[in-house]
């Protein structure tokens, strides 16, 4: 689901990416929250089977509301926007920092002892939040690859991450081609 595969749980980050990205226009259908499979499959494969197993049929509502909120952020255009979006969910969420010790190593983890849909309206909105104060809203995009609208995190060092994944930029590599190659 996601392009790690070092054997670590993914980030609260990297959920956020994955909550979004339920909604691709490149499939078929495109929206993946039509019940829980899908999620929770991609949970259990980025080794969150602590959320994924406390998700019930219930929380597909809350899921689709945090997807769309979540999706505003990647979308926002300044950081003040993106506070505008985050700091009510932040709020209405039990988003609680608890210093957590794992084998002598200190961690500040948001709402650490949450599951399901509780854990992922503290933690991805808190997640997004750290990343914008930490990098900034331009370290958060959404593919330029048309119709693809999937949300990524720019880790390259430039800043010029512009498609969410290596299909799309080949993809898009070869409609410019095609334009290119196309007579007067």
């Amino acid at each position: 689901w996601l392009e790690r595969g070092d054997g670590e749980p993914a980030t609260d980050l990297d959920l956020a990416v994955l909550l979004v990205n339920s909604f691709d226009l490149l499939e078929d259908p495109p929206d993946r929250l039509t019940d829980l499979r899908w999620f929770t499959e991609a949970l259990h494969d980025e080794l969150h089977d602590d959320i994924a197993s406390a998700l019930t049929p219930a929380d597909l509502q809350g899921l689709r509301l945090l997807r769309d909120s979540l999706r505003a952020v990647f979308e926002a255009g300044s950081a003040a926007a993106a506070a505008a979006i985050l700091n009510p969910m932040l709020g209405e969420a039990p988003a609680v920092p608890q210093l957590v010790v794992i084998d002598g190593k200190a961690e500040l983890k948001v709402s650490p002892a949450d599951r399901g849909l509780r854990a992922l309206a503290s933690r991805l909105p808190a997640a997004l939040a750290a990343q914008i104060a930490d990098g900034g809203v331009a370290r958060l995009g959404t593919c330029a690859g048309d119709p693809c609208r999937c949300a990524f995190i720019d880790r390259t060092r430039g800043r010029t991450r512009r498609y969410c994944c290596t299909m799309c930029n080949d993809r898009m590599a070869a409609r410019v081609y095609r334009e290119r190659k196309r007579p007067g």
